[in-house]
């Protein structure tokens, strides 16, 4: 593809998705990536900037949409640095200064990767957020060791936003972060200017949410917040259903939100074809993802939302949406309801593949076998109430199979439960992939008996 059919492509002021889809191949994308700077830089195209809103502990403004820096595009098991690099510049010059890492994402590569991609634009010009790997530390002592440590990947002399990582449990909080003088230390960081800005993201109860609330002054929080996890004031929280009694608790004490998974890890947006037939009606041109985000971004304490971006599509669809942003109206929201009123009892697993739960001792791909799931039973009618036939058994077969290794799938698993504690949304792992496996039994049982039923 040339520059001239780039800018065709690019169509005007901003990047088409319908454009995207003609470009099959990874060098495809980073021509068509480089098309769209190079138009930028040169007044061929202009194009709106992702809407912002107001971080008074950091006195600026912060985009609507972050980049989150936990599912980078891979190339033989390893970060696409190159693509990376081109995903990041296209959020940074169409507006998104806001990058979340962590210190195991990418099995620590990620934050390498961020700070190294950051580092062509003027430090006050971007805000980069890191974690306290709370489950990782047993010992407390470890705790300045690691935070230098992530300056070092980071390559910076302070983080704009500093997270204690992924609070779940009052125990271990009070022995790393109260007894053990981890949040101690890290308040000394921010009294030094090596920290500006102090939270929690948060995969805990309500209770010891209310108790970090009530107890502790923060300068923001971030949640897991989408409107399948969304509880409404009269309704009692369950699972990871309590979003709502969290925001609310939020909202009383005046804390600001950063939100992780607003689109629920990818799940909603890939939508069943009759709630997505309803948002249609209503949106004709607009995304599964772009009616999650615009939820989210309609709550007012919410600041950024986080989208683990890992191809071009998702970045510019996401662009899009929150450029010029438009919250949900009382009708947008009806007909969302509407829509999900349509999506119970799918039988979808509410992970958001985040791989916490790896490394499986038994090495199944915990996460690619229920997102084959999740991606694929319903929309081939194969959940219950669906009308798929043999012919969309084997197709889900065929997908299973290209997508999970043989030595990864369901049937490897041996219920040893090493991986429960590890997981934010509380799944009883074992049991869900024993349903999967099982709904892959009974799919191979099916085509056999009917195969043998041809043959006589």
């Amino acid at each position: 593809m040339d520059r001239r059919t780039a800018i065709k492509v690019i169509g005007g002021s901003v990047l088409g998705i319908a454009g995207l889809g003609a470009l099959a191949t990874r060098e495809d994308i980073i021509r068509w990536l480089d098309a769209d700077k190079a138009a930028m830089e040169s007044g061929e195209t202009k194009a709106g900037k992702v809407s912002t809103r107001f971080y008074k502990p950091l006195e600026r403004e912060l985009s609507v949409l972050g980049f989150g820096c936990m599912r980078f595009p891979m190339k033989n098991g390893e970060i696409d640095y190159e693509l990376t690099d081109k995903m990041v510049d296209y959020a940074y010059r169409h507006g998104v200064n806001y990058y979340d890492t962590a210190y195991f994402y990418h099995g620590g590569k990620s934050e390498e990767t961020i700070g190294r991609i950051l580092k062509k634009y003027p430090r006050e010009s971007f805000c980069l957020t890191d974690k306290m790997p709370t489950s990782m530390i047993d010992d407390p002592d470890d705790i300045p060791e690691i935070f230098e440590e992530q300056l070092r990947r980071c390559g910076v002399e302070y983080f704009d936003n500093y997270l204690l990582h992924s609070l779940s449990s009052m125990e271990k909080f009070e022995r790393i972060y109260l007894a053990g003088g981890g949040l101690d230390f890290l308040r000394e960081q921010k009294e030094n200017g090596r920290i500006r800005s102090l939270g929690f993201s948060f995969h805990g109860d309500v209770p010891f949410f209310n108790y970090l609330m009530d107890n502790f002054t923060w300068d923001c929080t971030m949640i897991q917040l989408n409107y399948l996890d969304w509880n409404e004031a009269n309704e009692s929280p369950n699972g990871s259903r309590q979003a709502g009694s969290l925001y609310r608790k939020a909202e009383e004490k005046n804390v600001p939100c950063f939100i992780m998974e607003p689109v629920k890890g990818g799940n909603l947006a890939e939508l069943p074809k009759n709630a997505m037939d309803i948002l249609k009606r209503r949106e004709p041109k607009k995304s599964a993802a772009s009616w999650a985000l615009r939820y989210v971004g309609t709550k007012p304490l919410v600041v950024t939302m986080l989208s683990g971006m890992s191809t071009i599509e998702q970045v510019v669809d996401n662009v899009s949406t929150t450029t010029e942003f438009k919250p949900l109206d009382d009708a947008d929201m009806r007909v969302l309801n509407l829509s999900m009123g349509k999506n119970d009892n799918t039988g979808m697993i509410p992970c958001t593949y985040c791989r916490y739960c790896d490394p499986c001792p038994y090495g199944v791909d915990i996460a690619g076998v229920i997102k084959t799931y999740n991606l694929w039973a319903e929309r081939l009618g194969l959940t219950e109430g669906g009308h798929g036939g043999i012919k969309e058994k084997k197709e889900f077969l065929i997908r299973y199979k290209n997508a999970v290794e043989k030595s990864a799938r369901a049937d490897h698993c041996t219920r040893c439960l090493k991986c429960m504690p590890r997981c934010p949304q509380s799944i009883n792992i074992p049991t869900e992939i024993r349903k999967v496996d099982e709904f892959v039994q009974k799919l191979e049982k099916d085509i056999h008996k009917k195969a043998e039923g041809a043959s006589v």
